[in-house]
């Protein structure tokens, strides 16, 4: 199975929310296939998906996309107030 880099931007609460501890930025290697989902488990972010706002490429994506070797995804926690 091939492999492909992804470039993530991790932002707020969700740069703490790896086992590295603070991190912002990082490129990752998945395998072909996999899925916006597969990246989040791959990444060990405990927030549900759907509490995410996901860019891929600067376009809002939802969690079951593709992904595509170079890909730029960004990940950021939902705002919500009150």
């Amino acid at each position: 199975m091939f492999e492909m880099i992804i470039s993530v931007q991790l932002h707020t609460i969700l740069q703490r929310q790896t086992p590295e501890g603070l991190v912002r930025a990082m490129e990752v290697s998945l395998s072909d296939g996999c899925t916006i989902a597969d990246l989040i488990a791959h990444l060990g972010i405990k927030l549900s998906p759907d509490a995410l706002l996901i860019a891929v490429n600067g376009r809002v994506a939802d969690v079951h996309q593709p992904l595509s070797n170079g890909d730029h995804i960004n990940l950021m926690p939902a705002i919500s107030g009150g």
